[in-house]
């Protein structure tokens, strides 16, 4: 097998993990072809490091003055060997891990001698603009602990600035329920991306919560303005706030914790844990301890001893982002209109009631009857809504679903179609953005402007200006994507402009330059991919649709001179997605999960279906295989894909999008300048 930068597989009991160290990417996939897999290895190591800590918080049972047993070689030595068995993360903890002496070497030995995953727990006190500088490059995601006594809005704004991952922890106790909310608010403000919400295990009773507390405790996570998750010690508490997975916690099964004095645990709160000097002592604690370590915590408040161990997931593939259970992928839609007036009008019709995160208003619910669409009792609002130009742009950064499939129908419904239709998206994404003159306008003074606000570099082409703008995901504050917008459509009026945008996926090599000089993508006919949960609703959807028509399995893809928003619309009604794709070569995926470590090559059986006109590439991972063909026939590729997933008897996953995303973007903002010139 290939090795496969940045991304490793781990076994898990009855399935495959894929799991990617930098972005926290994880794919997980559940099926007849994986169940005979078994777990080599804890996916995750929380590593107690050091007791030592700068603050003495009331609830913490730990001894500061006791000394650290690892020294920086000693800690790397059993995590290298960790990594060796199959280990993915590791996520520091304490004591303060930024007290440990010469822990700043650790990481980045760890990061760039293995192919951990190296995260952090701190209180934020000691990490410093300068240190963070410094650690930052090799870190995936930093956790703030929020306590009375450290300065974390402060901590996080250091964070914020730096662009580096991160997220809050929060422990709630009766004096914490009652202020939480405002919390949440102000880490939303300061563009935090997630808080979780720790339960106390003690023996403490004036730090447990109480049924009125959860109660609250459920009200305040159901209006937070950020993603809010629950511990696993929660277990099955709160029953209204969703989980991803359900079950047990995990803890000395799928983590375990290794303590400041050498030893191995279940978790922080468990006994006096298994003495270990060694990875190999690890590893066989583990797989022979399994009595020791999936008891439950002594101390009240564990929720492993009413909690049963979770089933058998149901067959599938689940995509998710996040580090060490931090799940989340990006929703995206990106939906264009025929006049500037028809996409304002549809921002128009939601923003009144719109709350970030949260579920569907009933206003909303009745707006969308009325349109003949049933809003599902799982959606939730956008963390954006916002529109430029044209173009309509809605978008959740950390989602485990759909958010919000009757807004995509809605936008066809309102006679605009989608050029961009992203679940469980785990790209970094850009504002790819345009400006065009007006009569008197001034690109000296439009370039000087973007300059200073930190919006640079942009490229110049004729009277016009294009660059790439970034945003960070739900961030509040001068980066989050609705305030970009709204900057950009304020530079454009400061300086006599016209402007236009799009969300896209970054790109390795933007060379805006190159994609300018040309004359833009060659148009061929309009296609709309269309994708449903069975092969039943897609041929339920194609059976009255005429024209040049491909049904395959799960999907359909229709290809006309032209065709109208209403199919689109009538896709969402049958629970799928559809896109509409206008370039005339484009990129079919096919993905297929494989029983064996060696996947058989695909290529050979998928060569009859090809044309000298096509460009494919491979890619073979353990347990499953994937094939992209350039082509400008795609529904011929599409069929062949799907009879292979016959033929070898596995399943596919097919993907079919424009062959340049970026060339097609710029030419939809190149094609608004022009409309916008016309309108004056």
């Amino acid at each position: 097998m290939q090795p496969i930068p940045d991304w490793r597989p781990h076994a898990l009991d009855g399935a495959l993990l894929w799991f990617h160290r930098k972005t926290g990417t994880n794919l997980r996939m559940d099926g007849p072809r994986t169940r005979h897999l078994r777990r080599r290895a804890p996916r995750l190591v929380l590593f107690g490091i050091t007791n030592a800590c700068n603050l003495a918080c009331s609830f913490c049972s730990r001894d500061r003055e006791a000394r650290s047993e690892w020294t920086v070689d000693s800690a790397f030595e059993v995590l290298s060997g960790l990594a060796r068995a199959g280990t993915l993360e590791v996520a520091f903890g304490g004591g303060e891990p930024l007290a440990f002496r010469g822990f700043d070497e650790l990481v980045r030995r760890l990061a760039s001698e293995t192919p951990l995953a190296v995260h952090l727990t701190t209180n934020g006190t000691l990490l410093s603009e300068e240190r963070l500088a410094r650690l930052s490059p090799h870190l995936g995601e930093v956790r703030v602990s929020l306590y009375d006594d450290n300065d974390w809005e402060a901590c996080i704004q250091r964070l914020d600035d730096a662009g580096q991952t991160f997220g809050a922890n929060i422990l709630a106790t009766p004096d914490r329920v009652p202020v939480l909310s405002a919390q949440l608010r102000t880490l939303h403000q300061l563009g935090c991306r997630d808080a979780a919400v720790l339960r106390y295990v003690g023996n403490d009773p004036r730090l447990r919560l109480s049924a009125a507390d959860e109660a609250r405790l459920t009200a305040v996570l159901a209006e937070s303005p950020l993603r809010t998750r629950l511990s696993v010690c929660f277990g099955d508490t709160l029953v209204e706030v969703p989980r991803l997975f359900g079950g047990d916690c995990g803890a000395g099964l799928d983590f375990v914790t290794l303590t400041s004095d050498r030893r191995l645990k279940a978790c922080s709160f468990q006994g006096s844990g298994i003495p270990v000097a060694s990875a190999d002592e690890v590893l066989a604690a583990w797989s022979g301890r399994r009595e020791v370590l999936s008891a439950p915590s002594p101390l009240q408040g564990c929720a492993r001893a009413a909690a049963p161990r979770a089933d058998a997931l149901p067959d599938g593939v689940r995509i998710w982002r996040g580090f060490s259970g931090n799940n989340s992928g990006d929703c995206v839609l990106v939906g264009r209109f025929e006049t500037f007036e028809e996409a304002s009008t549809y921002v128009e019709a939601l923003l009144p009631d719109w709350k970030a995160g949260s579920l569907y208003p009933e206003r909303w619910r009745e707006l969308l009857a009325a349109e003949g669409i049933q809003a599902g009792n799982d959606e939730y609002s956008p963390d954006v809504i916002t529109s430029i130009g044209r173009t309509v742009m809605l978008h959740t950064d950390t989602a485990l679903q759909d958010d919000f499939p009757s807004l995509r129908a809605l936008l066809w419904k309102r006679k605009g179609h989608a050029v961009s239709s992203v679940i469980h998206g785990h790209e970094p994404l850009v504002l790819l953005t345009g400006f065009g003159l007006k009569e008197g306008g001034s690109l000296d003074e439009l370039e000087y402007a973007l300059a200073r606000d930190e919006l640079w570099p942009f490229v110049r082409h004729a009277n016009q200006l294009y660059g790439l703008v970034t945003f960070w995901g739900n961030a509040r504050g001068d980066k989050s994507l609705d305030t970009r917008v709204e900057k950009l459509k304020a530079l454009a009026r400061e300086c006599g402009a016209f402007v236009s945008a799009e969300i896209v996926r970054k790109p390795e090599e933007p060379r805006l330059e190159q994609h300018l000089a040309s004359r833009g993508p060659k148009a061929g006919r309009s296609r709309m991919w269309a994708s449903f949960k069975s092969a039943e609703a897609a041929s339920r959807y194609a059976r009255d649709l005429s024209g040049t028509l491909t049904v395959a399995g799960r999907y359909v893809l229709f290809e006309e001179d032209h065709f109208g928003p209403r199919l689109g619309f009538l896709a969402h009604r049958q629970g799928g997605t559809a896109q509409v794709l206008t370039s005339r070569r484009v990129i079919v995926t096919g993905t297929f999960s494989q029983e064996k470590p060696e996947p058989p090559d695909i290529v050979p059986y998928l060569r009859p279906y090809l044309t000298p006109n096509d460009r494919l590439e491979k890619d073979h991972r353990a347990g499953w295989s994937t094939v992209e063909v350039n082509t400008q026939e795609p529904g011929r590729v599409l069929k062949g894909l799907i009879e292979l997933e016959v033929l070898l008897g596995v399943q596919a996953w097919i993907q079919v999008e424009p062959d340049d995303p970026l060339a097609e973007a710029l030419h939809r903002i190149r094609e608004d300048l022009k409309a916008a010139t016309r309108r004056r």
